[in-house]
């Protein structure tokens, strides 16, 4: 088995190789390719594992380089922050017989490009998954879990507390511009007393995540795999991704500056540079980080009124992008989430399985009982 790692020197990158590695075997090769032949020299000191490890200097703009690259591989895992060249990439992965896993952030455009290629991802028998990560990636995974565990599924909000270091300064340009998208792409709606709609700042909740994050309001964030979760549950009344802030400097002064840049084309450069400033300055969190992500969802189980919680956590936001990226990989190795046609990781693997693997990569992991309210 051949699998690909394209953008493998970058941060999310290299943690989702040096984590993949030692789960694959001495038959297999695990490309590493990216722009930076010193990270991924780096990178490749991190790696135990028995297959064969290589690593390809590709710019992904050089489409002819990367038709090399991808060419007898089986599974190409796109980290590389380039939603302009979504479309072309996947084209190419697809020509080549191989199957998909991205990272990158869930926008919009990145999705209607994967749309417009889902009847020939189809017909030529292909397995792509889009949304990896943590957030997007595995929000809607917990809420299948939950709808598992208590028959009549009413409500089941996932909320995320970040306090982490954005490092900020070593972040490529591409991924400021792809997180310029999400900026710009921000809409307060959810699903909330069974219907789709904008949700009143009065309406965000205040959730406690412990320390050292503590208590914090938090917004509606739009992700694609949560969309469809009201239609597969009928019952549900309230399911959605609420987030938490930067720092309040960042969210109250700051993004309002970012959101009116972006609809000025010609401040796009400066716009990409004030963004970075703001997040080295503005968006800082002192030590201990910590990442929350976690539900109490609540409906009915043998008809008695329940709720059932999960909450996953780490210390390394990129420990928890990559290990469900790892999850879903071993899912589609063992042939239990390799199924023709688009989806997104947190619709196709299996939550049991997706937990159990996430807490051995070393993800704090922690899944309630169903108990009566």
């Amino acid at each position: 088995m051949r699998i690909v790692s394209l953008g493998a020197s970058g941060h999310a990158g290299s943690r989702i190789a040096a984590l993949l590695a030692p789960e694959l075997d001495a038959a297999d090769e695990l490309v590493l390719a990216g722009r930076s032949a010193q990270r991924l020299a780096r990178t490749q000191t991190l790696i135990t594992s028995a297959a064969q490890i290589s690593t390809a200097i590709v710019n992904v703009e050089d489409q002819q380089a990367v038709r090399n690259l991808v060419s007898g591989a089986d599974l190409v895992i796109v980290t590389v922050s380039r939603p302009d060249l979504i479309g072309s990439l996947a084209r190419i992965v697809l020509e080549a017989g191989a199957d998909w896993l991205d990272t990158m952030l869930s926008t919009p455009p990145k999705i209607a490009a994967l749309r417009a290629l889902e009847p020939d991802i189809t017909a030529a028998g292909r397995c792509f998954i889009t949304d990896g990560g943590f957030h997007p990636g595995l929000p809607a995974t917990l809420v299948r879990w939950a709808a598992e565990q208590i028959d009549e599924l009413q409500a089941a909000d996932v909320t995320a507390g970040l306090r982490i270091d954005w490092q900020a300064d070593t972040i490529d340009d591409a991924t400021i511009e792809e997180m310029l998208t999400e900026f710009t792409d921000f809409d307060m709606v959810t699903w909330i007393d069974g219907a789709r709609r904008r949700v009143r700042w009065s309406e965000c909740p205040t959730v406690d995540f412990g320390q050292p994050i503590g208590s914090q309001r938090v917004v509606p964030m739009g992700l694609a795999e949560m969309v469809d979760l009201p239609r597969q549950y009928p019952s549900l009344q309230r399911c959605g991704f609420y987030v938490t802030g930067f720092s309040p400097a960042m969210d109250y002064l700051a993004l309002p500056v970012v959101m009116a840049m972006a609809k000025v084309p010609a401040l796009h450069r400066a716009n990409v540079r004030f963004t970075r400033w703001a997040m080295t300055h503005l968006a800082v969190s002192r030590p201990p980080y910590r990442l929350v992500l976690q539900t109490v969802a609540t409906g009915r189980a043998s008809g008695i009124p329940s709720q059932v919680s999960v909450r996953i956590a780490a210390e390394d936001s990129y420990l928890l992008t990559a290990a469900p990226v790892v999850a879903c990989v071993n899912q589609w190795r063992d042939g239990s989430a390799r199924r023709v046609g688009l989806h997104f990781q947190a619709q196709l693997m299996d939550p049991s399985a997706c937990f159990a693997d996430v807490t051995r990569l070393g993800v704090e992991v922690h899944l309630g009982e169903v108990t009566p309210i």
